[in-house]
């Protein structure tokens, strides 16, 4: 099954100080760098589509054709939502299906995106995603309200692959915004499929984060 994939670009990076995250550099290349080339990687992959403001898009293109060579790109605007920015990536797209990324997860593989490209074929969708291996609390106003069940939690990552044309219909039911595409998906009751990824497909979000990325990078042999 061949999809494209929509690569969301547009975060403000509050959280990781003045510095542009997706242009930090990690082990050598920026961080959007190694998402560009995992999914260039990917046999499944038909096209890119990188969700970012326009200001960023010389610089897109300079770097795809570094990195993705081989790859059509194509580049949208982002918007002040994230379901802002995975609808424009997604009227770019031309396949029954699309695999979502953040482009703040640069350490995906080709391999994973190949899994969860496969474990969406002929269902809703797959997302990765990983076990909670913490004790998880649900509080409000920081008093403990629930003691969810640890065996039943999984945390989302990206890929998440999904039905084109249920993300829009789903998309219509209410202006809100979603932190996934699982969860846009259910609004119309479609239940996705889970995919095992692993700890090491982090996001970043501090400069911590970019340390970690490059300790795990050095254990694959990369950086």
């Amino acid at each position: 099954m061949k999809v494209d994939a929509i690569i969301v670009a547009g975060g403000s990076s509050l959280r990781f100080g003045e510095t542009d995250k997706l242009a930090a550099m990690l082990a050598g290349r920026p961080v959007l760098a190694w998402s560009l080339a995992a999914y260039a990687a990917a046999p499944s992959i038909a096209s890119i589509v990188v969700v970012a403001p326009a200001a960023r898009h010389r610089w897109l293109c300079d770097l795809a054709a570094q990195w993705a060579p081989g790859k059509e790109l194509l580049l949208a605007a982002g918007g002040a939502r994230r379901r802002d920015s995975v609808a424009a990536g997604l009227a770019l797209s031309r396949t029954r299906y699309a695999a979502v990324h953040d482009g703040a997860r640069p350490l995906a593989t080709t391999d994973l995106i190949e899994r969860v490209v496969a474990a969406a074929e002929g269902t809703n969708g797959a997302i990765a995603a990983i076990p909670v291996t913490d004790t998880v609390k649900e509080v409000r106003a920081e008093t403990i309200q629930g003691h969810p069940e640890r065996s039943a939690l999984w945390a989302a990552q990206t890929p998440q692959v999904i039905l084109r044309q249920a993300w829009l219909d789903a998309a219509r039911m209410s202006d809100d915004d979603e932190t996934d595409d699982a969860a846009m998906l259910s609004r119309l009751g479609l239940e996705c499929r889970v995919v095992h990824s692993s700890a090491d497909n982090i996001k970043i979000t501090r400069p911590l984060d970019l340390q970690i990325a490059g300790l795990i990078l050095r254990e694959r042999g990369v950086g």
